[in-house]
Formats: structure tokens, sequence, C-alpha cells
């Protein structure tokens, strides 16, 4: 069994991210010891989001269209009158 930081100070993983307010409320829920475990849910479920938002990402890169079939002008049709 490994451990990652995300369960020792789950707040870091969300200071990491930039999400101020959430580190803190994490923090304040890592000091009491009865919310420690929700805590690091909540950290673990964002790398898990960030992970699925990478590679996400990652896929709409590779799978792109190189032009868009839609750009191209209209073609005139001749009138047969």
């Amino acid at each position: 069994m490994s451990v990652n930081i995300r369960h020792v100070f789950p707040c870091a993983t969300f200071f990491a991210s930039g999400q101020l307010l959430t580190a803190v409320v994490v923090l304040l829920m890592q000091l009491t010891v009865l919310l420690w475990p929700m805590a690091s849910r909540m950290a673990k479920e964002l790398d898990e989001r960030h992970g699925v938002e990478r590679l996400l990402a990652q896929l709409s890169e590779t799978h792109r269209a190189p032009s868009d079939p839609y750009a191209m002008p209209m073609k005139k049709f001749r009138q047969l009158a």
C-alpha cells in the first residue's frame, strides 16, 4: 500500500491547484481527526477529475478534424432553362 501526499496532507492538493478557499476548508477538516477521511476523499476526487480532463484534452486534440468540412464555398449549379 503506497501513501500519497493527498492521503497525508489533502490540503496540499488544493493549494497546488490554486483553489485557496477550498484548501483552507480542507485544512480545517484536516485539523479535526473525524473529518480527515472526507478531506482525503475530496483530494482524491480532485486528482481524478484533473486526470480525466487531461485525458479528454489529449483525445480531443488527437482526433480533431484537420479542417472544417463545411467551410468550403458552395458550388454553383447551372440552370437548365
